[in-house]
């Protein structure tokens, strides 16, 4: 039976509580927002926003998840999870362990059958997690893509490895890929059928009388 991952009692339940967060959703909004309109030519950014929006209630956007979890067919080990963050994410033993705040030898000592603290076990879930959504949404997952700027000058890895939501981190990436494709699809399909005319071709050399 199909079981969702469970983040409560851990990592996200004991981390220190921050101030500021009305200022920090403006701060967050008002960036997004910038990076939409920077790659739009025409249209709105309401849409990609509507996320950061709904979620104006909670503390963080980051300190807990937000969006629909995904279900997995049973909860996954640590050990599993290791191995499902290893196989989307370009990601290696060394960077795995500097997220976690831990030893390179404490992850194998995981991929071994050893079992993590709750805060660690969670902290694997949620970045399973972010790379289960990735992996599904079809975005390509590249070392560039890992490490485009999202809250405070901070990419996806940086956001988890400060104690934040890896999985809502990797769900605001995929709706600025997915503007940002769409606006390349909306421009590209607009000039496509577009024709350089002979009038406006003659323009780009001088005239005959005054070439010489």
């Amino acid at each position: 039976m199909a079981t969702a991952l469970n983040y409560g009692g851990g990592w996200f339940d004991n981390r220190r509580a921050r101030t500021g967060s009305s200022s920090m959703f403006t701060t967050v909004a008002n960036a997004l927002a910038a990076t939409m309109w920077a790659s739009a030519g025409t249209g709105s950014f309401v849409d990609e926003v509507a996320w950061w929006q709904q979620n104006r209630a909670s503390d963080s956007v980051f300190r807990s998840p937000t969006a629909p979890v995904i279900e997995t067919t049973s909860a996954r080990t640590a050990a599993e999870n290791i191995s499902r963050i290893r196989e989307i994410l370009p990601l290696g033993i060394s960077g795995l362990a500097n997220i976690l705040g831990v030893t390179r030898q404490s992850v194998y000592n995981w991929l071994n059958g050893e079992q993590p603290s709750p805060e660690h076990v969670a902290k694997l879930a949620d970045l399973a997690q972010a790379a289960d959504l990735l992996a599904e949404t079809g975005v390509p997952i590249t070392g560039a893509l890992l490490k485009r700027k999202l809250f405070k000058g901070k990419n996806l890895l940086e956001v988890a490895c400060d104690g934040g939501s890896a999985r809502d981190a990797a769900q605001v990436l995929v709706q600025i890929v997915r503007r940002e494709t769409s606006q390349r699809e909306m421009i590209s399909a607009r000039f496509s059928d577009r024709k350089i005319s002979s009038r406006a071709a003659e323009w780009d050399f001088p005239a005959e009388n005054d070439a010489g």
